[in-house]
């Protein structure tokens, strides 16, 4: 299994050290820009795997002939980020211009490969993926709610005193401010979870807890690192793992053209099915409000 990550910046490292930690690549390609940046931290990772089981060659691409044959492809790749960010979209010129300029040769020598997006905004940005590879949809795959979902649960089970995964709560829609909770369909052990106030409260530390934490530190990456690496693991695995993800929507709720996060089943080939869930009438509306948002931003990318 030959993985590439595109982008070694924070989160991009993050996401090569836990796919060699994990063992999920036997050849692991790292591509960055500034080409020692990606010979550090590829000599950083082969090291840190002679603490594993497993036999990964980690390699700094010279070029993008040598990420050719990739069977996944990890998208990190972004634009300085401001220091006062308070939005994703600040982020969507700049990063439609530099996917626009890597990307195309990244698919040509990797047809058949599986994209993971993890590069913001997210939504807006696996759309843009979509039409400059001209793969299939379903092997586009962005972080999307994934990681919203797991800061969600995280809040979640400190209020029902229920471990985080056995929480079957989804954030959906956007990854951005237009997100929601989908607590109509919010379940424990079968048993649903109230949308009481203070749940429906939790939406909203849910979506400043990764700015504040960027304000600190200055970026957020082992969340959403986990996120990708979930996605690749049920992938390279084909484990088929349900998980809330932006794919492109073809008419959930009169949606078309547009990405969002709903939940899919991911295996080999990256989105098997998307899921249908059945949302209560105003988070039909949320999910709405959240493709009229998206869309708005992928409009001002022509």
């Amino acid at each position: 299994m030959k993985i590439t990550v595109i982008g070694i910046g924070k989160v991009g490292s993050t996401v090569g050290f836990m796919l060699a930690r994990e063992g999920l690549a036997s050849e692991l390609m790292l591509w960055n820009r500034t080409f020692a940046v990606a010979e550090a931290e590829a000599t950083d990772i082969q090291q840190a795997c002679a603490f594993t089981p497993f036999r990964v060659q980690v390699r700094a691409a010279r070029n993008v002939e040598d990420t050719a044959g990739s069977d996944v492809l990890v998208v990190c790749a972004s634009v300085p980020t401001p220091e006062d960010m308070s939005e994703r979209t600040v982020l969507a010129h700049g990063n439609a211009r530099l996917l626009r300029e890597l990307i195309p040769a990244f698919a040509a020598a990797s047809p058949a490969a599986v994209i993971v997006n993890v590069t913001n905004p997210m939504d807006a940005m696996t759309w843009h993926l979509i039409q400059l590879t001209g793969f299939p949809w379903q092997r586009v795959i962005g972080t999307g709610t994934l990681v919203d979902s797991a800061r969600f649960r995280d809040l979640l089970a400190e209020q029902t005193g229920i471990h985080p995964v056995d929480l079957k709560a989804y954030i959906l829609g956007e990854h951005g401010a237009t997100q929601f909770a989908a607590l109509s369909i919010a379940t424990a052990g079968g048993e649903a979870i109230d949308a009481t106030p203070a749940r429906e409260q939790l939406l909203e530390e849910t979506k400043q807890s990764p700015f504040r934490v960027f304000r600190a530190k200055g970026y957020t990456n082992y969340a959403v690192a986990s996120a990708a690496v979930m996605i690749v693991e049920s992938i390279v695995k084909d484990l088929r793992h349900t998980l809330p993800v932006s794919v492109q929507i073809n008419g959930f709720v009169g949606v078309s053209d547009v990405c969002l996060s709903l939940p899919a089943v991911i295996g080999r080939g990256g989105v098997c099915f998307t899921m249908t869930p059945g949302l209560s009438e105003p988070e039909q509306a949320c999910f709405r409000k959240c493709a009229a948002t998206v869309s708005a931003v992928i409009q001002s990318l022509h």
